[in-house]
């Protein structure tokens, strides 16, 4: 049954090429950073990030709020879209409950998030290869360690959109909130991370990614590890109380 569900709601994203159109705007972005590392002579500005360093650059700029952004449209479309309309209540009619359903759109999500991320890998990874040849491999055990982090505030972050989406009523309303949360989060996470470390899971979207310069050392790498772990599972938590309190 929910292998139905999971091709049902790919067939849909498919037909909306929502997924290509993420491909072709951080397509642009990545290509657009190298050329400007590629061009710059500034060794303390985008020269820093010219070869092995190149690809961290680019996940940077996807977690940022293009990558978790574009997720929160995801979950606004498989969620809240179909709440406005009523459309979540169909499946219930041929005996699919709401959880089931909702775990669907849940591993959709999940997927895409999955497909952004390694999609960001490879083509940074290609297009550095191409200006820089195998320097783009010079700090390869650097960022997939960055990378292999990175998974964890990425999948919670999929939980906290679809915990969201349950309570906004609305597209609009979904990608607004999302929006400010994501500026307000910025903001902290860049200006006051110190106290936000521990209980801010987002913050380590650009703790492991080293956004501005930030060290990757082992307290961090744990608590960051320990904070996601907790959040994931309250968040959980919340959905699952959502959705058997929810009346549509």
């Amino acid at each position: 049954m929910i292998i139905r569900l999971l091709s049902i709601q790919f067939a849909r994203l498919k037909r909306q090429k929502l997924l290509y159109l993420y491909f072709i705007l951080m397509a642009t972005i990545i290509i657009s950073n190298a050329l400007g590392c590629a061009g710059s002579l500034d060794d303390n500005g985008m020269r820093y990030y010219a070869g092995g360093r190149f690809p961290m650059m680019c996940m940077q700029s996807h977690i940022d709020i293009i990558g978790t952004l574009f997720l929160s449209f995801i979950s606004a479309v498989l969620i809240c879209g179909e709440k406005a309309s009523g459309m979540f209540k169909q499946p219930l009619l041929n005996g699919v409950s709401k959880k089931q359903l909702l775990i669907a759109k849940t591993v959709s999500i999940f997927t895409i998030a999955l497909i952004c991320f390694l999609f960001v890998i490879i083509f940074s990874i290609g297009i550095g290869f191409l200006l820089w040849g195998n320097h783009v491999f010079d700090n390869a055990q650097e960022y997939f360690l960055q990378i292999i982090l990175l998974a964890f505030p990425q999948m919670i972050i999929v939980l906290f959109l679809v915990l969201l989406s349950l309570y906004m009523s609305n597209i609009s309303s979904m990608m607004c909130t999302s929006l400010i949360i994501l500026l307000v989060n910025n903001l902290f996470s860049q200006f006051f991370g110190n106290y936000v470390l521990f209980v801010d899971f987002m913050y380590y979207l650009y703790a492991f990614s080293g956004y501005n310069g930030v060290a990757l050392e082992s307290n961090i790498i744990v608590l960051g590890i320990v904070v996601n772990i907790i959040t994931g599972i309250i968040l959980i938590y919340g959905i699952n109380r959502r959705i058997n309190n929810m009346t549509m």
